[in-house]
């Protein structure tokens, strides 16, 4: 409940009025010892604070020192300043600027020589291969390529020329990888030695390499 007090909070950087709270055990109005003043302030939109909607700030209690001999009470012109550096103030704003994500070309035909497979080579299993609980040994096997444009076709081949698999990856500018169980396109296991990959990227470029796959 709103009681009449007498004095006054003042916000000198807003040259306002302040919001507080003022907890007076004796009821006399006054802020005498015991008595606890603590400065609020309300929602973000600068509304006065209601029940429940205000932020506590600084506090300000007064206590009895028995080691400063006589008591003396504030009077009637007494001013107690608090000095803050405070980030914001009432109207300021920020404002971001964001730019969509976007392909380059030139940059994409670039990165394709960082295009990789990785493991590589691979040793029976990677580290990224949970356990499979339900039958032995660990579950899918997995390898991935990495630094891929947006849109491209991967092709693996055997040393032989034979077509093992065809993966498309179509994802966003930032997932520039895409996985493969390692089987083939006749779902069967591969089996283990050295792979051909050949990655087309319509409009950028095409990149050739190898990897192996070792039991």
């Amino acid at each position: 409940m709103a009681k009449l007090t007498n004095f006054t909070v003042w916000n000198l950087t807003e040259d306002a009025k302040g919001q507080f709270l003022f907890y007076d055990p004796d009821s006399n109005g006054l802020f005498s010892v015991g008595d606890l003043l603590i400065i609020v302030y309300g929602d973000s939109l600068g509304k006065p604070a209601k029940s429940g909607s205000y932020r506590t700030t600084w506090a300000v209690q007064m206590f009895r020192d028995t080691l400063a001999g006589d008591l003396r009470l504030p009077a009637p012109g007494d001013v107690f300043s608090v000095g803050t550096k405070k980030p914001f103030r009432t109207g300021e704003a920020f404002q971001f600027k964001m730019k969509a994500p976007g392909v380059s070309v030139e940059q994409a035909k670039t990165d394709l020589d960082k295009v990789a497979v990785v493991p590589n080579p691979y040793l029976g299993a990677a580290s990224w291969e949970p356990p499979n609980l339900f039958q032995s040994g660990r579950g899918e096997r997995r390898i991935y390529f990495i630094h891929l444009p947006a849109k491209c076709t991967i092709r693996i081949y055997t040393v032989r020329g034979y077509l093992v698999q065809t993966i498309v990856h179509d994802a966003t500018v930032d997932n520039g990888q895409e996985p493969w169980n390692l089987v083939s396109k006749d779902g069967m296991d591969i089996s283990y030695g050295v792979y051909i990959y050949h990655v087309d990227a319509p409009g950028i470029g095409e990149k050739i390499d190898r990897f192996a796959i070792i039991k």
